[in-house]
C-alpha cells in the first residue's frame, strides 16, 4: 500500500483542504493511505483552534484521510521550523509513511523548494552571519532569511519563495526530512486561496458570535459557504447555536494574562520565544496598566493588543505565542524539547486506516498512545512532560470553550466505516 503523510491544522477544515485531500488520492490512488498530522487544541500561530480536535479529526476522515494523528502541543504551537520537525518526526515514526505532500504558492517550483531546504539544512557560516546581521539591524527572523539568502545567492526568485507563509512551511518540511529520513515529496497547488483565509473565516465567526444582530447567524452559514464543505459549515454553525465547543482567541485571551510570570520579569524572559527584547516588552506593557491591556473598543481587543506590542523583530504570531507559553509555564529549557517527539497519538482512523494502524503496530518508532490513559505508561521524562502539556492544553481549551465536563480520558479515537 502506497501511504502519504500531510501535515495541517484544519482551523477550519475549508474548501482547499478538502480539494488537497482529492487531489492525493488522484496522484496515489484510491487504494493508498493518507495519514495526517493535525494540531491539537492550539495551532502553530498560537491561536486556538477553532473547533475541538475530534470534530476537526472527523472532517478529515469524512473528506478523505484515513488516519488522523495529533501533534503534540510543543511542536503544534511552536515556530514554523520547529512546528515542521515535529510533524515530519511523527510522521516518519509511524514506519507506515513513505511519500509526504504538502501545499504550495509555488508548486511549480517544487525542485527549488528542496534546494533552498538543502541551502539552509546545512547552513553556512557565512549565511549564518549574514542572518544574525540582519536581525541586529531590527529585521524579524523570516525577512531577515529572505534578505540574507537573497544577498548570499545572488538569486532573487529563489530567495522569494520565503516570502510565501506556506511555502516557508514546505521549506521546512523539506529540512526536517533532509535531517531525519529523506522521502519523495509532493509540492499541490492552493486551490481558491482567496476564498479560503483561515484567519479571514475565524475573524468572521468572531464577529459573528459577538454580534447583537437578529440574524448574524444566519448571515455568517451564507458567507461561509463558498469556503468551507457543508459538514464543516454544519460543524461550526453547531457549535455556535449551542454555544459551546468553539474558542477563538479573544475568548480566551483575558485568562491568560492571569498568570503571575507576567508580573515576575526574570520568570517571564526566562518563557520560551521572550527573548531578543520581547519580554521587557510584555512586562512592561501588563505591569503598567494590568487591568486595561486589552481596553478597546473594538471586536477583537486582543488583536490589537497584539499588534500594540508587535515589531519588525517580534511578529503577532510570536507575540502569540509566546504569551500562550507563559501561560502555560513552558519555558527555553523545558524538558518537553529534550527529544523529538515522544509518541504517536492517535486521534481517528477509517477502515482503511485501520489496516495503517495494525501495521504501525509492528514498524512504529514511538509508543503508540490510543487513548490518554496510554500517557501513564510512557517511561521516557521528555515524552511525560509533553503529554503533560498536551493535557493542560486541552484542558485550557475545553475550560474556555464551554466544554469543561470533557476529560481527556474520556475521549474516545473517531472512527469512520
Amino acid at each position: 500500500m502506497d501511504t502519504c503523510g500531510l501535515i495541517a491544522e484544519y482551523n477550519p477544515f475549508h474548501i482547499g483542504h478538502q480539494s488537497q485531500l482529492q487531489m492525493i488520492r488522484d496522484h496515489f490512488g484510491k487504494k493508498s493511505g493518507v495519514v495526517v498530522c493535525m494540531s491539537g487544541p492550539f495551532c502553530q500561530r498560537g491561536v486556538p483552534a477553532l473547533l475541538d480536535k475530534g470534530v476537526r479529526t472527523e472532517l478529515a476522515l469524512k473528506m478523505g484521510a484515513d488516519l488522523v494523528l495529533e501533534l503534540p502541543h510543543i511542536y503544534a504551537a511552536s515556530t514554523a521550523e520547529q512546528f515542521a520537525e515535529g510533524a515530519v518526526k511523527t510522521l516518519l515514526a509511524t514506519g507506515v509513511v513513505r511519500n509526504l505532500a504538502y501545499g504550495t504558492e509555488n508548486p511549480d517550483a517544487h525542485e527549488g523548494i528542496k534546494q533552498l531546504a538543502s541551502l539552509l539544512a546545512d547552513e553556512s557560516e557565512a549565511l549564518g552571519q549574514l542572518i544574525r546581521d540582519k536581525v541586529a539591524q531590527g529585521m524579524g527572523f523570516a525577512a531577515a532569511r529572505e534578505e540574507a539568502v537573497k544577498d548570499f545567492t545572488h538569486d532573487a526568485h529563489q530567495s522569494r519563495l520565503l516570502a510565501d507563509s506556506n511555502t516557508i512551511l514546505a521549506v521546512e518540511y523539506e529540512k526536517a526530512l533532509l535531517r531525519s529520513d529523506p522521502i519523495p515529496t509532493l509540492a499541490l497547488p492552493l486551490v481558491e486561496k482567496e476564498k479560503t483565509s483561515a484567519t479571514l473565516i475565524r475573524d468572521r465567526v468572531q464577529d459573528a458570535f459577538v454580534s447583537k444582530e437578529r440574524n448574524a447567524l444566519w448571515t455568517l452559514m451564507n458567507e461561509l459557504n463558498p469556503s468551507l464543505p457543508p459538514a464543516s459549515v454544519a460543524s461550526v454553525m453547531d457549535a455556535l447555536s449551542q454555544g459551546k465547543g468553539f474558542l477563538t482567541e479573544e475568548m480566551i485571551a483575558p485568562s491568560l494574562f492571569l498568570a503571575p510570570v507576567f508580573f515576575d520579569r526574570e520568570q517571564l524572559l526566562s518563557i520560551k520565544d521572550m527573548r531578543g527584547g520581547l519580554g521587557e516588552r510584555l512586562f512592561n506593557a501588563i505591569r503598567h496598566d494590568p487591568a486595561n491591556i486589552m481596553a478597546d473598543d473594538s471586536t477583537r481587543p486582543y488583536d490589537a493588543f497584539v499588534r500594540r506590542v508587535a515589531t519588525r523583530a517580534h511578529p503577532a504570531s510570536r507575540v502569540r505565542r509566546a504569551i500562550l507559553a507563559a501561560a502555560m509555564g513552558i519555558k527555553v529549557d523545558d524538558p518537553a524539547y529534550m527529544k523529538g517527539p515522544g509518541y504517536i497519538r492517535v486521534l481517528g482512523f477509517t477502515r482503511q486506516g485501520k489496516r495503517l494502524l495494525s501495521y504501525m503496530r509492528h514498524e512504529a518508532r514511538l509508543p503508540i498512545v490510543m487513548n490518554a490513559s496510554d500517557f501513564r505508561g510512557l517511561d521516557d521524562e521528555s515524552a511525560r512532560r509533553q503529554a503533560e502539556l498536551d493535557l493542560q492544553a486541552q484542558a485550557l481549551w475545553n475550560e474556555h470553550a464551554g466544554q469543561r465536563q470533557k476529560g481527556e480520558f474520556e475521549r474516545v479515537v473517531r472512527t469512520i466505516r
